[in-house]
């Protein structure tokens, strides 16, 4: 069994989706909406060239100072104060990266003393911290597929059950773009659209189940859905384990 969160699937759609997003939640204007749709529907998402890089450098700015990563959620501290360490890096890790303020407590977490000696893990010189991937790395990280949905179907193929999921504020791989994915793979629909539950008796975010795969949004959720929702994160975990569909209502 699989479950994947707001996953990177396939450069067209997910290209396609994400400047949907942007535009439908204003984030955008109509020009640079346009632009996008011209300069970076058949390029890479994760390599875009001169044309996309350039449209994407202007929706950027229309962004203003918020996390990409949680639209609604307040900006992210670590972003706007190492803009400098950031501008450094080539688009679009620059917002299609790391989380930074995700990075920014996983370094202080991984360099707490306790947890390196119950990681067994060698102490790391103050002058020399434990550091999150090399910029370098990503830099000449080249050898992205350019679409998972071949592998999904193989593995849909071979009886591996699959659960994919997003965190609704999400404008790095956000909804838009996944089900744009998931329509491609043309698998017939079990369940229909439902809002699921969570277990406050509210709504949890929308499900829909098909032949050998479960999609659902988590609702109000970023990228890191359990970092944002880990109450709604854990139900869907829960289910999954089950093999069952997110429930309809608390009796479920």
């Amino acid at each position: 069994m699989e479950q994947l969160g707001n996953p990177l699937l396939d450069d067209y759609y997910d290209n396609i989706g994400s400047h949907e997003y942007w535009w439908n939640h204003g984030l955008i204007s109509e020009s640079t909406y346009k632009e996008l749709k011209r300069s970076c529907s058949n390029d890479t998402f994760l390599f875009p060239k001169d044309g996309c890089n350039n449209a994407l450098s202007g929706a950027y700015e229309e962004f203003g100072n918020i996390n990409p990563y949680n639209i609604y959620g307040p900006p992210c501290n670590a972003i706007s104060t190492s803009n400098h360490r950031l501008a450094q890096l080539p688009l679009p890790w620059r917002f299609r990266g790391n989380d930074e303020c995700v990075v920014m407590y996983t370094r202080r977490y991984m360099n707490n003393r306790r947890v390196q000696k119950a990681l067994h893990a060698h102490l790391t010189p103050l002058r020399h911290p434990w550091t999150t991937c090399s910029s370098a790395i990503r830099r000449n990280w080249t050898d992205s597929p350019k679409s998972m949905l071949p592998i999904i179907k193989q593995l849909i193929g071979a009886g591996i059950r699959i659960w994919i999921f997003s965190g609704d504020t999400d404008a790095v791989l956000p909804l838009t773009a996944t089900r744009y994915s998931i329509n491609a793979l043309s698998l017939p629909t079990n369940i229909s659209w439902y809002a699921w539950i969570d277990d406050q008796a509210q709504v949890g975010g929308w499900s829909e189940v098909y032949k050998g795969l479960t999609y659902a949004t988590v609702r109000g959720a970023g990228h890191e859905v359990p970092l944002t929702q880990p109450q709604r994160a854990l139900r869907l975990f829960r289910y999954f384990l089950m093999n069952l569909p997110l429930p309809s209502s608390l009796s479920d």
